[in-house]
């Protein structure tokens, strides 16, 4: 039993309390105590064995016996007393947008409701219209709701698919046969959702080379003779290849196609750029490299996340291409909680990592007191935390911590802490949690009006959503760009792989109406802050260069745009 399997239980247990409506703190020390467990670098069961759960942060006493129970019989008896009582069908009902908690356990006590087919059942025979408050649009839109989500939960998120990529091409790699291995397609360019992983791996053995990959019993089963590139644009370059098929417990197909040498270039040009932008190449010639291969044509290097058929083969044509935002270029993150709230480092822990991982600032923006299952901080709080942020300032040297939050918009636009508060903090970002389920007029009302805020410099993740989980909530994203335009606000793309939220084509958007960026881990343990390359990522996708994207400002340039008013960039 591995650190997730213990972590997917701890969150489970928080999942049940918060369906039955239990103390939101016993909620939270659930998840915290989850999330503590998933970053844990070295295996909870040696941590147990020595005796030392209750040292790791967000593990109380309580928690470590279920952890110990868990590790030494497999089973929680406190679970399964919840999933007893409530089915775990039962939880996937709020997946459904607009469906509540409350609304469905009234769902299953009242009408027997226990999963989503029976949903679907209930809601096209009009049996729903029992419940108060349910009627023929309700239902119609819990059936609109159910589609959606089933179309989401098709999709796989690229940061759970780009470890698999990069561990793959790591045990190639090591393989005395192989020339290079490198992830071709939606991987490489940085897609945020994919539907397949292509990866190509130059050798002048692939017999030996796909024995050794089925040797590792990771369930590899070979494609009939000529399944190397069939059916792609690589088909001609690489006849004489051979692909191998792995399949993931996610359902993600792995192609794995073995070319010559001479090949390699080409075919890994040919695999990772969309049908779109090699239809805009034309005809290709094999080379050394796909600088070589571009340069044929006439083109400079065209960076893999920009080859989705965007114009980008026209731009590089007239000399045009955007000088991409680079992971180094990133001096900061501004978006990052504690266990304040509901992270699982200290303040001077996230700012130690953050400083070695080369930055010259991190903004800690813990939530504000209405999101109570993330112990939002009050008022009191916040001005507690601003006093040890001022403390630890005076050790750091040249490296700044900055004193934030992320306050709650709340359904009427307004914000969860009054003006005089935020007046105090360094940095404000804005973020919706709750009533998502607002028409577009309501939500883009709400968020205009949060922008308009004289002390919120980022809206943070603005769109709402959670990839295989939770679409966008309908915005006018135009009247949201004006606002931003004129106010100098800026928009974050959140970097969590689970969110990466702004996409790439609003980001561009957003570019293009002349309003900044900012790409924020929204780090809630010391690991996260390695996810900066995710947004990064996102950024490049949407043409972004370093000039769009506040946090690429060294520390003093950052500290006058925070402290510009409102309108005046």
């Amino acid at each position: 039993m591995d650190n997730l399997d213990v972590a997917q239980a701890l969150l489970e247990i928080a999942d049940l309390l918060e369906f039955r409506g239990d103390e939101p703190f016993k909620v939270r020390a659930y998840r915290k105590a989850a999330q503590a467990l998933e970053m844990l670098p070295e295996p909870v069961s040696a941590v147990a064995e020595r005796g030392d759960l209750t040292k790791v942060p967000g593990i109380g006493k309580a928690i470590a016996a279920k952890v110990g129970e868990l590790l030494a019989t497999g089973r929680i008896a406190y679970l399964e007393e919840l999933r007893r009582a409530i089915p775990p069908g039962v939880l996937e009902l709020t997946a459904v947008r607009g469906l509540g908690a409350r609304t469905a356990y009234l769902l299953y006590t009242r009408l027997g409701i226990d999963s989503l087919d029976r949903l679907e059942l209930a809601a096209r025979k009009g049996e729903l219209r029992a419940l108060p408050g349910m009627g023929p649009r309700k239902e119609a839109a819990i059936l609109e709701g159910l589609e959606k989500l089933r179309t989401l939960r098709r999709e796989i998120p690229l940061g759970s698919v780009k470890p698999v990529a990069d561990g793959l091409t790591e045990i190639l790699r090591r393989h005395p046969a192989v020339q290079a291995a490198e992830a071709a397609g939606e991987v490489r360019r940085r897609a945020d959702v994919v539907t397949g992983l292509e990866l190509v791996v130059s050798t002048f053995d692939p017999d030996g080379v796909a024995e050794y990959l089925k040797g590792m019993d990771i369930g590899a089963r070979e494609e009939p003779d000529g399944g190397g590139a069939a059916g792609s644009a690589a088909a001609g370059a690489a006849a004489d290849s051979r692909r191998v098929v792995l399949t993931t417990a996610l359902g993600l197909k792995i192609s794995i196609h073995f070319v010559q040498p001479d090949n390699f270039a080409l075919t890994l040009l040919q695999l990772t750029g969309s049908p779109a932008h090699l239809n805009a190449l034309g005809a290709l010639t094999p080379a050394p490299t796909e600088e070589a291969i571009y340069a044929h044509l006439g083109l400079p290097f065209i960076p893999p996340e920009l080859r989705e058929g965007r114009g980008e083969v026209e731009a590089a044509r007239a000399g045009r291409l955007p000088h991409l935002v680079e992971i180094g270029g990133i001096k900061g993150d501004l978006h990052t909680h504690t266990r304040a709230s509901d992270g699982t480092a200290t303040a001077l822990e996230m700012a130690q990592a953050a400083r070695r991982l080369g930055y010259q600032y991190l903004a800690i923006c813990d939530h504000s007191q209405s999101l109570a299952v993330a112990g939002g901080l009050t008022p009191e709080r916040l001005r507690m935390q601003r006093a040890e942020i001022r403390r630890l300032n005076q050790d750091l040297g040249d490296f700044r911590l900055l004193h934030g939050t992320e306050v709650d918009i709340l359904k009427d636009g307004s914000l969860d802490f009054p003006d005089d508060v935020l007046a105090e903090l360094d940095v404000v970002v804005a973020s919706i949690h709750s009533h998502m389920g607002l028409d577009e007029a309501a939500q883009t009302e709400r968020l205009l009006r949060a922008i308009y805020n004289p002390h919120v410099d980022i809206i943070g993740h603005p769109t709402g959503r959670v990839l295989g989980r939770r679409a966008p909530y309908p915005v006018d994203f135009d009247r949201i760009l004006a606002a931003c335009r004129e106010t100098g606000t800026a928009l974050e793309i959140n970097a969590s792989p689970a969110r990466l939220d702004l996409n790439d084509e609003l980001a561009r958007m957003a570019i293009e109406a002349g309003v900044k960026l900012v790409i924020n881990t929204d780090a809630h343990a010391i690991p996260e802050l390695e996810l900066m390359h995710y947004g990064v990522g996102q950024a490049r996708r949407a043409w972004a260069e370093a000039g769009n994207v506040v946090n690429t400002m060294d520390l003093e340039d950052l500290l006058a745009w925070l402290a510009r008013p409102k309108g005046r960039d």
